[in-house]
């Protein structure tokens, strides 16, 4: 029986390198804020980071690259997924959630974001998949030819 998956925080212990900013100025080393990102951007989005029952588990400022999902947080590296390690990926009302494998700086892992753009997130990645010829597969296909 399969264990059931469970929406997990990226910033939480078990990841490496996410220790808090260290720079001198005490500013934060993601460099967004989320106050400073305006609601209609086309590229970055404010998020919340929930866990599998709803808890809030933090906020930042999601942005979308030509090559990877980038998560700003507030005195904390931006941790990033590239498109190319993202399973699968998918939205619901304001709630937009992935699977990312175990290549990315989290490891493997479901991570739900709320957001009351979730839908515009889904529309805008989908696109970037498509231009840059990525296609999101649970396991990887070997196609064989029959001589």
């Amino acid at each position: 029986m399969e264990t059931p998956r469970r929406a997990r925080s990226p910033v939480s212990p078990q990841f490496p390198g996410q220790a808090g900013c260290s720079d001198t100025m005490g500013s934060c080393c993601s460099c967004l804020n989320r106050d400073s990102v305006p609601d209609n951007h086309p590229t970055k989005f404010k998020v919340t980071n929930v866990d599998d029952e709803g808890v809030e588990l933090g906020s930042g400022v999601m942005e979308l690259t030509q090559s990877e999902l980038v998560l700003h947080l507030h005195r904390r590296e931006a941790v990033r997924w590239p498109y190319l390690c993202l399973r699968r990926y998918g939205y619901d009302s304001n709630l937009f959630s992935f699977e990312s494998g175990r290549r990315c700086q989290t490891g493997q892992g479901i991570f739900a974001f709320k957001c009351s753009r979730a839908e515009e997130i889904f529309n805008l990645l989908q696109d970037l998949m498509q231009c840059n010829s990525i296609n999101v597969m649970e396991e990887p296909v070997i196609i064989t030819r029959n001589s």
